[in-house]
């Protein structure tokens, strides 16, 4: 509604896949919900990925721009990502793209991208209520965007207006970097572009002194959509975005099956490292570091803790002996745990240790002398 006719230009590709514990977002082409793939097919995908337990995202960007409005469901799809949002811009990052890229935690370009913003635009018809409605609609998105240009640069307000009040505003990758649109240049630059990519830009209204450079194109092996259609099981006339939507389809899929199996084990390794420690095999303490080993090994961890033996309870030991042999109980069992100081009896046994304390006087007093260096003031009954 508020951007200039992009409709003859590259149709909208947006994807959100799972990539190990990260989602690769592409958001690519004309950014414009009558286009198939739209903001609400995407929000549809972010949401099974969040679902299945994915926080930080990585996005790119290759746009010529769009729907402003289009542009800021894509912002609000991308904040269902609880965690940290960067993204990276390709070839082109211009108009309603350059939103987007404004609320990412982190947003890097090549150093020949070509970025252009400008003031939000649009087209009226209709009657005078219908005109003074969209023109009321117009005000408030400059605004939105005048304040989101200046909050990530540092300028202000007035000094955005100056700068895009005569219309669209070039810069290279390097330019958008030292004006504050962007956080830095990516590490794996491309110094020259491919001749479409140049093309497109060109037919944007791109000035020549900011047109990226490009090199000859390159012929590149091109997919069988019908062999590709035969091996997913679909008719032999599927078109390549069918394909495409298929082929994404079952990516999700597996996906959701990766998560679930990852959630089936994080419960298995839980349960197992609960019953040890209730089991005296484990301490609290052992958790984290046994949870790395089942992460890097499940099966032989898994046996290694099913194969310890229970730490023994002084406690119980001395209790058991009677007032006989308390005394000779309470110091085998010391014996046994020779090696052991006055921290780890507090943390593991601590009813042991009180049982040292009041059976076995001599070897409480040896251990809280050794860690505090002194002695026990132990009250007589």
């Amino acid at each position: 509604m508020f951007a200039a006719d992009m409709s003859k230009r590259r149709p909208l590709l947006l994807t959100a896949q799972r990539n190990g514990r990260k989602a690769d977002v592409r958001i690519e082409g004309v950014i414009a919900s009558y286009e198939k793939a739209n903001a609400r097919e995407f929000e549809a995908q972010i949401a099974q990925l969040v679902a299945s337990g994915i926080s930080d995202a990585h996005v790119y960007i290759d746009s010529e721009g769009g729907s402003v409005l289009e542009a800021k469901r894509l912002v609000s799809a991308l904040r269902k990502f609880t965690g940290r949002i960067t993204g990276e811009g390709g070839p082109a990052v211009m108009s309603a793209a350059t939103y987007v890229g404004l609320h990412l935690d982190e947003f890097k370009v090549q150093r020949n991208t070509a970025y252009m913003f400008h003031k939000p635009q649009t087209s009226v018809a209709g009657n005078e209520d219908e005109v003074e409605s969209d023109l009321k609609g117009l005000k408030d998105i400059t605004k939105e965007y005048r304040t989101a240009y200046a909050k990530k640069t540092g300028k202000s307000e007035n000094e955005i207006e100056v700068l895009w009040s005569k219309g669209d505003r070039w810069f290279t990758g390097e330019e958008a970097v030292a004006e504050g649109f962007v956080d830095g240049l990516v590490e794996d630059d491309q110094d020259e572009l491919d001749e479409d990519a140049v093309a497109r830009i060109a037919a944007c209204g791109c000035p020549a002194n900011k047109l990226p450079k490009a090199h000859a194109a390159i012929n590149q092996p091109t997919m069988d959509i019908k062999a590709l259609a035969a091996l997913l099981g679909m008719p032999l006339t599927s078109t390549e975005a069918e394909v495409t939507a298929r082929v994404n389809e079952l990516k999700l899929a597996n996906d959701r099956h990766v998560a679930q199996h990852e959630a089936l084990r994080k419960t298995e390794i839980k349960t197992i490292l609960d019953k040890a420690i209730a089991e005296k095999k484990l301490t609290e303490g052992h958790r984290a570091s046994y949870e790395s080993k089942f992460t890097a090994a499940f099966d032989a961890t898994k046996a290694e803790v099913e194969g310890l033996t229970a730490a023994p309870n002084v406690a119980q030991e001395v209790a058991a002996g009677g007032a006989a042999d308390a005394t000779a109980s309470g110091a085998a069992a010391m014996q046994a745990r020779k090696d052991k100081d006055y921290a780890w009896w507090a943390k593991n046994d601590p009813e042991g240790l009180k049982a040292l304390m009041t059976k076995d006087t001599a070897a409480f007093t040896a251990l809280y002398q050794a860690h505090y260096g002194k002695a026990p003031v132990i009250a007589k009954a």
